[in-house]
């Protein structure tokens, strides 16, 4: 039975007019056209690729090719191949075919094979034999046309390129690729120095050789086994061992000049000091003051029915009350948690500049709270002061106002001498009850910056203040709670209520450092800054070493657009707590956002090594790398950050990567995590509404997201109008919508003032382009240029596509 594609003959074997015999060179190896045919490996190369033969259509493919271009039948062929002429000439059929379908052949326009209707096959082009020597398979008077020095070079070429060492080349190359692009993520994670990544390079560019080799060996043996096994002669296998080998040599000596390469950059970088410290962001060490002191959390050595707030709280209360007292200096609680954990003495005594520290534990036996407390001197290592403190769970304050004052006393007896001052104990409140929810309330408040622990403090504070309205600390933690959320989540709702706490607080006489502090920080977010100025003055006299303050004033001055002063106050600041990383950050955020680069990846450095397990340094970190198109740090900056806590900035900074790399609707995805983290920033809404105006059919959600982000930045504006930020996202914000009118209002009020952030003209260049104002769009780009934006950011930024000829000759 025949199938479709071929018709069925019936001659009998007797009518061809002869039979052909199969020419023994061709078994080692021969050429059809392009083709190279090699029948004791079953292999035919095409196109520099080898693919295999069964062995009957290897033969069938040999008793073809020796027949010089005549005629061949089915019956010859079944007499040839199976030796029964009344076998089911299907099998010829499908030989036929598999041989086609491995020379690439096509039955209606044969290159190779043509079928000729009722009489058989024949073979159209002739073969060519190899050559009895010579590592070359062919003859260069074999090559036709071609010369013969480019007949070798073609042909070699086709058996290396079949070879199982290309094949393993490459998949090694892939595999090895794959795995520095994860090297790259994973080492910086686990702070690997930057030569570790050569040493893993170096590793896989040894393996290299050594996979090939191992590969080369299988190959030989294989051919070499075949061939002992088929009675064939060796010179097939030595002639592809000849070729093999020159590939090995080539891939050794490139092998040997990368890794000499390697070698000698990884000895210099591990012999180099750590960039930070060659760059000079070595913190410096802080001076011992002789009246300085550190209060240490104190620790719980018995969980069971210890009330767990009371002994966290203990910190901070006696860090209140000794700052009261003008003959000591105590480091600020911001200043102690920017330690390192389980910091040591020497650690301390460089970071805080103290000359004792106080740290104690508490225990429970039965209802009698104890706590031991001891006072070191960090200078000499020697404990200068012990006592133990017992007393009644029910009876808190008592207990805190007994330690509170031994303390003090110890500290005037070692500081000043036999000088006890008795005169100015302290208590915040006499309502126990009052006193135990504020402490709660700071426990909570001090666990974590979550809205979840803030709205379970703002609880605490409220019940508090219920007890003992006069309770001036209560409100005072109440104000910066509210002020903390409004913060932290743009909910201008929150705002309204801190302002209500904190202006309740501002007339009364006994306001505490933290009550000046807190309104000076509100005020700095409404835009009155005379009072903000006022009040943050009055907590500096409260606190004249205390480098919050010095932060709060250089953020207020910042704002004013009076950066030299600012910039002196973050000096300040950091020069009064030398080990407190926060300081440090503050003053990078500053130099970032003045366009100064380069000087706020030292600050940043300087963070990380003070602490490196905090995610917002590391992000800012990626995001001024980025600024300077240094991609690769900024992307292993941000992985670490997402390794430590995921973040809104940190998804939102990988968004606009995305945005720039024109993977729009990945970027969206970015922006829209980073909005369910914080889904009241407009800055969010607005690079959402960026990445969704580029996509494909996303114009109608773009709309809405930029009209949520101006919805957002008008409830923001109307507490701060002096916020020339928010004025320019709201020009900015209105030009995607078409207001141009609008936009132009909000543009000249910032054109009214000296602004000088370049941030604040990109967003108008963006106005200007939107709103075709060509003149404009050069005024800005012009200034943000001058004020720092990098030109190579404005060239590859999608949304002066349009403009980069413009721009490129305008710089």
């Amino acid at each position: 039975m025949s199938t479709k594609d071929e018709l069925e003959v019936t001659v009998p074997i007797e009518s061809g007019s002869e039979y052909f015999d199969i020419d023994t060179e061709l078994h080692q190896g021969f050429q059809l056209g392009s083709l190279v045919v090699e029948p004791d490996l079953g292999v035919v190369i095409r196109n520099g690729q080898r693919y295999h033969l069964a062995p009957k259509a290897m033969e069938v493919l040999l008793f073809l090719s020796s027949s010089n271009g005549e005629v061949v039948s089915r019956e010859q062929i079944l007499a040839f191949a199976w030796g029964d002429t009344n076998a089911s000439k299907a099998n010829v059929t499908h030989v036929i075919s598999e041989i086609r379908h491995v020379l690439d052949d096509h039955k209606e326009c044969p290159t190779y094979i043509q079928t000729i209707p009722r009489k058989g096959y024949r073979m159209l082009l002739p073969t060519v034999n190899k050559s009895a020597s010579g590592i070359w398979p062919f003859t260069s008077d074999q090559t036709g046309n071609s010369t013969g020095s480019d007949k070798q070079w073609k042909l070699s070429f086709s058996l290396l390129k079949s070879s199982r060492l290309v094949n393993a080349s490459a998949a090694y190359l892939v595999v090895s690729w794959v795995l520095l692009q994860v090297f790259s993520i994973i080492l910086p994670i686990f702070d690997v120095p930057p030569w570790g990544g050569k040493v893993a390079t170096l590793f896989l560019v040894i393996g290299f050789p050594v996979v090939i080799s191992i590969q080369w060996l299988k190959e030989f043996k294989i051919r070499k086994k075949f061939s002992t096994e088929h009675n064939k002669k060796h010179r097939f296998v030595y002639r592809q061992l000849a070729i093999d080998g020159v590939f090995v040599l080539i891939i050794v000596f490139v092998i040997s000049y990368i890794s000499s390469h390697l070698i000698e950059k990884i000895e210099t970088e591990s012999a180099q000091q750590p960039i930070n410290l060659a760059l000079g962001t070595q913190v410096p060490k802080a001076s011992v003051t002789a009246n300085a002191v550190a209060i240490l959390p104190f620790k719980i050595t018995d969980n069971i029915n210890s009330p767990d707030y009371f002994v966290s709280g203990l910190q901070e209360e006696l860090i209140n009350l000794l700052a009261l007292k003008p003959t000591f200096k105590v480091s600020s609680i911001r200043a102690i948690n920017a330690l390192v954990p389980n910091a040591n003495i020497g650690q301390i005594k460089d970071s805080l500049g103290v000359k004792y520290i106080v740290e104690g534990r508490t225990r429970m036996v039965e209802n009698t709270l104890k706590i031991n407390t001891i006072m070191t001197d960090v200078v000499t290592g020697f404990q200068v002061w012990s006592d133990e403190t017992k007393g009644s769970t029910h009876e808190l304050v008592v207990l805190y106002s007994e330690l509170s004052r031994k303390i003090a006393n110890a500290l005037h007896l070692l500081v000043v001498g036999d000088n006890k001052d008795n005169t100015s104990h302290y208590m915040p409140t006499e309502n126990f009850a009052a006193y135990d929810a504020y402490l709660q309330g700071k426990e909570k408040y001090r666990s974590s910056k979550t809205i979840n622990a803030l709205i379970a403090a703002e609880n605490l504070f409220i019940t508090a203040l219920q007890l003992d309205p006069d309770f001036v600390q209560a409100s005072s933690a109440l104000c910066q709670t509210y002020l903390d959320k409004y913060l932290l989540n743009d909910d201008t709702s929150e705002y309204e209520k801190a302002l209500n706490v904190c202006q309740l607080i501002a007339g009364n006489e006994t306001v505490s450092f933290e009550s000046q502090l807190a309104l000076g920080t509100l005020y700095r977010v409404n835009g009155q800054y005379d009072k903000a100025e006022m009040h943050l003055s009055k907590a500096k006299l409260i606190k004249p070493e205390s480098s919050e303050v010095y932060i709060s004033l250089a953020d207020l001055y910042a704002n004013k657009e009076q950066n030299e002063t600012a910039e002196r106050l973050y000096q300040q600041a950091i020069n009064l707590e030398l080990g407190n990383w926060k300081n440090y950050y503050d003053y990078g955020l500053f130099l970032f956002y003045s366009g100064r680069y380069e000087q706020a990846i030292g600050q940043f450095n300087k963070v990380i090594l003070i602490n490196n397990n905090t995610a917002m340094a590391y992000n800012a970190l990626g995001a001024v790398h980025y600024m300077v198109l240094d991609f690769e740090q900024a992307n292993i900056a941000w992985s670490k950050s997402l390794a430590i806590k995921p973040t809104a900035v940190t998804y939102s900074n990988l968004g606009t990567v995305l945005f720039f790399m024109k993977r729009f609707e990945n970027a969206a995805e970015m922006y829209m995590q980073s909005a369910e983290l914080t889904p009241l920033d407009p800055i969010v809404w607005g690079n959402l509404g960026d990445a969704l105006k580029y996509s494909v059919n996303k114009e109608n959600k773009a709309k809405f997201a930029y009209e949520k982000a101006l919805e957002l930045a008008r409830k923001n504006v109307v507490i701060n109008d002096k916020d020339l930020s928010l004025q320019a996202q709201m020009s900015r914000y209105y030009s995607e919508l078409a207001q141009c009118d609008q936009a132009k209002n909000h543009q000249d009020i910032i054109l009214q003032s000296q602004v000088k952030d370049p941030y604040i003209y990109y967003d108008l260049a963006i106005t200007a382009i939107n709103c075709f104002d060509d003149n404009r769009l050069k005024l800005s780009i012009d200034e943000a240029i001058k004020l720092g934006y990098p030109v190579k950011l404005l060239l590859a930024d999608p949304q002066f596509y349009d403009y980069k000829h413009w721009l490129k000759e305008s710089v």
